[in-house]
């Protein structure tokens, strides 16, 4: 994950001082730092790569301005300058070309040593990358609830757009919007889509549009507004949407509002789609046909429960324990206090007494709404 200039600074101990930076060369995040004082690093680095050096290579001043001008083509956001290895402060001659390329400056004292900034800026990597992941499940299952509130999809869209701080609506056939109605261009551009007949997405004035249902019935076109982050957490988000769009059917905007508090059927499978949402990262666009009474959900889970009561097994208690940890064998494991192995033989009888793949996405979406359904979840 891009870091933060301001966040590496932000680390006391490592004592960093910026030399120079405007603010378009402060907004410029960080993808990794290296060290190096080769006359050339570029061949090994990628842009979005600060470095660091102590200034060896440099044989004068002179060859300062040329240096930093390779760095700066080749994309480092900034350099980090060594002090009282070589020289006692920052040379002038790197500020200047640091400020003419609009490549950040900053000092590194020499009691900080380099490894030092690389562990902080990896922790600071691995911090983002963590707050993401729990950003993904809080707001999927946020998205969860709001697709059984009585507005049904209508409030699965409004949830989105606050949730990703942009516009969001859902683009039927006839041109009905559900949702925030994109500008024209927008517009023209997801009904093209639809007629089209194919499963696409496609980025138009800074929206960004994906159709919603299978490739031989599409029933909407899902547009999502600029301000959006786009990264892998939020494109896994937009696909629970997709998911749960696809399922419900987007052709009459007033159908989808009644049709979520009024049909049975429709909310089953809405239903299904959220717990699908909560228990896997990429969502399914069709859940399996199940061989049961779809008004009596405890019925598919009625095997584990009398497996249960004969054997002490706790099948039951382990499959909705290990759904409820997104599938992880080792944190259902240490929430029941028993070890991973003993987890996952449990889930292997489970899926045979089931006659389930519990590695497939919809038999767990399946199994977690039964478990719901009967208050074992």
């Amino acid at each position: 994950m891009p870091v933060p200039l301001d966040a590496v600074l932000a680390r006391r101990e490592l004592q960093l001082r910026l030399v120079w930076a405007d603010d378009d060369a402060r907004g410029r995040a960080w993808g990794w730092v290296h060290s190096s004082d080769l006359a050339d690093p570029t061949p090994f680095l990628s842009p979005g790569d600060a470095l660091l050096t102590t200034g060896t290579q440099w044989v004068s001043d002179d060859d300062i301005a040329p240096w930093v001008a390779r760095l700066a083509a080749a994309g480092v956001p900034a350099i980090g300058f060594g002090t009282e290895v070589i020289r006692d402060g920052t040379p002038d001659a790197l500020t200047e070309a640091c400020a003419a390329h609009g490549v950040a400056l900053l000092e590194v004292p020499y009691r900080t040593p380099f490894i030092a900034v690389a562990r902080a800026v990896a922790d600071l990597d691995a911090e983002e990358r963590y707050a993401r992941v729990r950003w993904t499940l809080e707001t999927q299952r946020a998205i969860a609830v709001a697709a059984l509130r009585p507005t049904g999809l209508a409030a699965v869209v409004a949830e989105l757009s606050r949730r990703i701080g942009a516009e969001a609506g859902i683009v039927g056939a006839s041109g009905e919007v559900l949702g925030s109605t994109p500008p024209t261009t927008v517009l023209d551009e997801a009904l093209g889509l639809l007629r089209a007949g194919r499963r696409a997405a496609r980025t138009v004035d800074d929206w960004s549009l994906q159709t919603v249902g299978a490739a031989t019935a599409l029933t909407g076109v899902l547009a999502i507004g600029p301000g959006s982050l786009h990264d892998d957490a939020e494109r896994a988000v937009v696909t629970s949407v997709v998911a749960l769009a696809g399922l419900a059917g987007v052709a009459d905007t007033d159908a989808l509002v009644a049709e979520a508090a009024e049909t049975a059927g429709r909310l089953s499978a809405l239903r299904s789609a959220v717990q699908a949402a909560l228990v896997a990262s990429e969502p399914s666009v069709a859940l399996a046909p199940a061989e049961r009474d779809p008004d009596d959900p405890a019925a598919l889970v009625q095997p584990l429960l009398e497996h249960d009561a004969a054997t002490g097994d706790e099948l039951v208690e382990t499959l909705g324990t290990w759904l409820r940890c997104d599938a992880v064998a080792e944190a259902a494991a240490l929430r029941l206090g028993i070890h991973r192995h003993t987890v996952r033989a449990r889930l292997r009888r489970a899926a045979e007494l089931l006659d389930r793949d519990l590695d497939a996405f919809p038999a767990r979406a399946e199994v977690w709404a039964a478990l719901q359904a009967i208050g074992r979840a």
